[in-house]
């Protein structure tokens, strides 16, 4: 821009030179030609200087002329961005990208072409992208500091993450110890020491049972039980029930195993009759840990009835875990049901049954949750009312136990405990998961013991291993300028806000009231380094070098007596929703925040050279984050994070007839390679994130250029403008490389595939299409109309 400003200038400038000294020049001569031939032969000696004069003059106005005339024909040599960061961030784009390909007719290709190359997925995982890669620094910088020794002057909470990392890297303990601290702790929670296929146990109660697999393990079966903030007042906490999380709340390979199961089931419950390799798998894996437990210690073997009994009991725990997944899949209501509890039981009574073989008693099961909580007795029959979500599931599960033995019930928790138990125990036991896990992704090797302790210390001690990673001078120089940018991504949705047509006054005020009020986490907490406030933040905890199990049940059993203990508590303040080591950003719809961690704030998503990259990049999750309130969920909730209609019916009638379009549109996408479709109606939120995010942070881009000027070029991409390399930068975040089945597993997730997440908000976007120059009708600039909310 200053290039053609100056540009502009030159022929202006030489035009008034040359005008100028032309009209002197006619009036000089025109004015004193009598005067010359009267005293010509009188003033000979003043005409010599005069002549030179004027020679010197007209070649000024050559110069002039000729420098204008180069200009007009020759640019300026065009500004570099020489730093480091912008050399390292060309040379990724030039790395990635397959220039070979139409930018307007497949983008993805464009900027990612070359990019599984250039980052081969590790033999330990069966996609990769820049996420995963990024965590495996993170990860790596933590392994290095937890290997140290610790210091003098070093935080209790340190030290103690040293001390658990050391608990987990010690399998040899492990080994030794075998199975003994599992079967005590099956002991803990009422449940057999071998798997009860043959003989049940006399006297079982498997709701007590049920509530103390959540009290010592931390875990939830069948039943989703927690004390959450009132959805329409989050001050005030509630007993909450749901559907469970099945997840293990140990360490592991959480989203590889539970996209494991979720394929499992869901490709088994299509089609009972059908065994699917994966279940057959899964099967053989109950089998074997069963086998193994029952006869650890001895010398025996088992005969061709005990085979039998395991074969049988590895059915049982699969279709019970499936018919679990199909009633718990139906779509959770958006509005919860607040109930007293005799409410909750006549629900659940109230349930089509056939047998009545066992049967939820709600009002004994929150008695068995408290019964040692010293601090909290409850008044069921007063204040504690309990906020019901999916009142389908519940009902479905009463009819589902109603035809269901206790024996059953035995037998699925023994497995639903021990699945979460066996892998802190001995070699034999973490083989036998390790090999079924092999077996459902086609031999994906095992990672180091130290990686995996790692990232246990990271799961449970976040906060503490993320004292090593932080550099209060870099985060606190990144904070101004992530929030900087955060304010120009709130400026850029007001102005799309005031653009709509489809939204009433009344509402565009109410949602303008809510997204400048978005609080923002960026970072780390301000009280990170300050050793006080940190071991204040694991009070209480007690962490031994030789137990590592004994370790992930203090973890377990602190978490739940905070989360018990929160009953009668005041919810004052907003707080982080993750760990500042996380490669992720989150938005929380009660706190109505985003929460932007360190992890995150580093290449290729932050410190990018050029803010046009740097708006791309972490810009668009930044508008990610912040469309994230006022998608299909977080519109519900008002600006101080209640649940409640606070638009009017007209613009909520609206809002959900264009919603329609992204469904449409995302359903559309189909992949060829599995043969299948991307969800739309189970991707909506995120796809609204993401087009609302792309938009907002290509208008931030431009707010910042109109305060701070234009911006070099980035070396070896010069032909390219800013508005083409912010495009480029935002796909490259979303650049990955995938196999057969991590893409089927990824089309049951509530993001699409990042390849369609690339073409379907750059295909929705004009500012895409006029940047580079698309044609109508062109892959990425389609006819059809494009689909918009912000």
């Amino acid at each position: 821009m200053c290039e053609q400003n100056q540009l502009s200038r030159s022929p202006s400038a030489v035009t008034s030179v040359t005008t100028s000294t032309s009209q002197q020049h006619l009036v000089e001569v025109s004015s004193r030609a009598a005067f010359y031939k009267k005293k010509w032969r009188g003033q000979v000696r003043y005409l010599i200087p005069i002549a030179i004069l004027c020679a010197l003059v007209l070649c000024l106005i050559i110069a002039l002329i000729s420098l204008a005339l180069y200009d007009s024909r020759h640019e300026a040599p065009v500004q570099l961005c020489d730093s480091m960061e912008c050399i390292r961030s060309a040379a990724n784009l030039l790395q990635s990208m397959d220039q070979r390909a139409d930018p307007c007719h497949d983008f993805y290709r464009f900027a990612c072409g070359r990019w599984p190359e250039e980052h081969p997925t590790p033999e330990t995982e069966i996609s990769h992208d820049w996420f995963s890669e990024r965590e495996v620094r993170v990860m790596r910088r933590i392994r290095g500091s937890l290997s140290r020794n610790a210091s003098d002057n070093e935080p209790l909470a340190v030290t103690q993450a040293r001390t658990f990392y050391r608990s987990c890297l010690d399998t040899e303990a492990l080994d030794r110890m075998g199975l003994e601290p599992m079967l005590r702790t099956l002991e803990k929670l009422g449940l057999p020491r071998r798997p009860p296929v043959r003989t049940p146990t006399a006297g079982f109660n498997w709701q007590r049972a049920m509530a103390l697999g959540q009290l010592v393990l931390n875990k939830e079966v069948m039943v989703g039980f927690g004390v959450y903030p009132d959805s329409r007042n989050k001050s005030v906490n509630r007993l909450t029930i749901s559907s469970p999380d099945t997840a293990s709340p140990f360490p592991g390979h959480h989203d590889m195993e539970q996209q494991i199961d979720r394929h499992r089931r869901r490709t088994h419950g299509a089609n009972q009759d059908s065994d699917s390799p994966e279940e057959l798998a899964f099967r053989q894996y109950v089998v074997d840990i069963m086998q193994y437990v029952h006869y650890w210690g001895t010398d025996e073997q088992p005969d061709d009835e005990m085979k039998s009994l395991f074969e049988k009991a590895a059915v049982t725990v699969s279709d019970m875990d499936i018919l679990l997944y199909n009633i718990s899949s139906e779509d959770v209501e958006v509005d919860p049901v607040f109930m007293m509890v005799d409410e909750l039981q006549e629900l659940t009574n109230s349930a089509p049954k056939k047998n009545n073989l066992s049967e939820l008693n709600w009002r004994e099961f929150f008695t068995f949750v408290y019964e040692d909580h010293e601090n909290i007795s409850l008044d069921l029959d007063g204040e504690d009312i309990i906020v019901v979500y999916n009142t389908d599931y519940l009902r479905n599960l009463s009819t589902l136990l109603s035809n269901t033995s206790s024996e059953t019930l035995e037998l699925v928790l023994w497995w639903d405990m021990v699945r979460v138990l066996a892998p802190t125990t001995n070699k034999e036991l973490r083989n036998i998961k390790e090999t079924y896990i092999q077996k459902v992704t086609n031999g994906r090797a095992s990672e180091s013991r130290a990686t995996f302790c790692t990232h246990a210390v990271n799961q449970k001690m976040g906060m503490a291993v993320s004292y090593f990673i932080v550099d209060q001078g870099f985060i606190s120089k990144t904070k101004e300028k992530v929030k900087e940018m955060l304010s120009d991504i709130k400026s850029a949705f007001r102005v799309l806000v005031d653009s709509l047509d489809w939204m009433d006054g009344a509402t565009k005020k109410a949602t303008l009231e809510k997204s400048s009020s978005i609080k923002s986490f960026i970072g780390f907490p301000d009280w990170l380094l300050d050793e006080e406030e940190l071991n204040s933040y694991y009070e209480g905890l007690e962490v031994n070098e030789d137990a590592y199990l004994d370790n992930l049940l203090a973890f377990g059993k602190r978490t739940t007596e905070q989360v018990l203990g929160n009953l009668r508590e005041i919810n004052a303040e907003d707080s982080w929703a993750t760990d500042p080591t996380d490669v992720n950003a989150f938005h929380t719809f009660q706190a109505n925040a985003v929460t932007v961690p360190a992890g995150i704030l580093q290449f290729p998503f932050y410190s990018l050279g050029l803010e046009a990259l740097n708006y791309g990049a972490i810009g668009a999750i930044l508008g990610h984050e912040l469309t994230h309130g006022f998608d299909d969920t977080g519109r519900q909730y008002d600006k101080h994070g209640n649940m409640r209609q606070w638009w009017t019916n007209s613009t909520i009638e609206e809002y959900v007839n264009r919603t329609q379009c992204f469904v449409e549109q995302y359903s559309s996408y189909r992949m060829d390679e599995i043969d299948a479709s991307v969800d739309g109606k189970r991707t909506l939120g995120e796809n609204i994130a993401d087009n609302g995010g792309l938009r907002e942070a290509f208008i931030a881009y431009s707010l910042f250029r109109e305060r701070n000027g234009p911006e070099p070029r980035l070396p070896g991409l010069e032909k390219f403008s800013h508005e083409q390399l912010f495009f480029l930068s935002f796909a490259n975040v979303w650049c990955e490389s995938w196999s057969r089945r991590s893409l089927q597993w990824s089309l049951q997730d509530s993001h699409a595939p990042n390849h369609v997440r690339v073409k379907g908000a750059l295909t929705n976007s004009q500012e895409f299409s006029a940047a580079w120059g698309c044609p109508e009708g062109a892959g990425m600039n389609p006819s059809a109309a494009r689909c918009r909310l912000w």
